[in-house]
């Protein structure tokens, strides 16, 4: 079946001498792994580098229910990221999160509408900020719950039913602060502070989604 469809790419890996496999999270067919072909011939016209992590590609996907390994054969920039992948905090922040965003998805081989779009959104506000940039992985990891099923909709949703003790107040605050606000606003926090509440969030997903810890973290 043909499927035409947006995507956002993950990763990618080398498959055999030319091709690659992609992870992409697909608005039409859900999350999956799709293979490039020929993609890092001398010969191919189309660059590897549409498949940078977070970018948002137009794709026609061959998709068959009866195989894991789907097919990609052909892709363009839907919305050409600017800064993401020339920042270098920008990028280091989009590896993070495209990493445990895969882990995330692994249950999500269905469509997933208002995920995918609140993904994009994030990203397209993510490449065109200018302010909050330090904070933006807290912010998406907190927003993201409930298209995921796991509500975080107040900050004592992160620790009800797990054995982990509340933090500190002032924790409390700067959370409940970074999932009211829009990406960009600029909330002061030092990096202690900002550990301190990753290690919360990835715990809260750890308990709740069976997530590994994310090796990039």
């Amino acid at each position: 079946m043909i499927v035409k469809s947006r995507g956002i790419v993950l990763s990618y890996m080398k498959y055999g001498d030319t091709s690659i496999i992609a992870r992409v999270f697909t608005e039409e067919a859900g999350y999956g792994s799709f293979i490039v072909n020929s993609i890092r011939s001398q010969k191919s016209k189309k660059s590897i580098g549409h498949f940078q992590p977070f970018s948002i590609l137009d794709l026609v996907l061959y998709v068959k229910e009866t195989r894991d390994l789907q097919r990609i054969s052909e892709f363009r920039n839907h919305f050409p990221l600017h800064n993401l992948h020339y920042d270098p905090v920008k990028s280091a922040i989009t590896l993070f999160l495209t990493e445990i965003f895969s882990k995330l998805l692994q249950a999500e081989q269905s469509p997933n509408p208002s995920l995918f779009a609140f993904a994009v959104d994030s990203i397209q506000s993510f490449d065109a900020m200018k302010e909050g940039t330090a904070n933006f992985h807290l912010q998406f990891l907190l927003k993201v719950g409930p298209f995921l099923g796991f509500a975080i909709e107040e900050i004592n949703d992160l620790f009800h039913s797990t054995d982990r003790l509340a933090p500190s107040t002032d924790i409390f605050q700067h959370m409940g602060e970074l999932i009211e606000a829009p990406y960009g606003t600029t909330l002061e926090m030092n990096r202690e502070m900002r550990n301190k509440i990753l290690d919360e969030v990835i715990n809260y997903y750890r308990h709740h989604a069976h997530i590994s810890k994310p090796k990039s973290i």
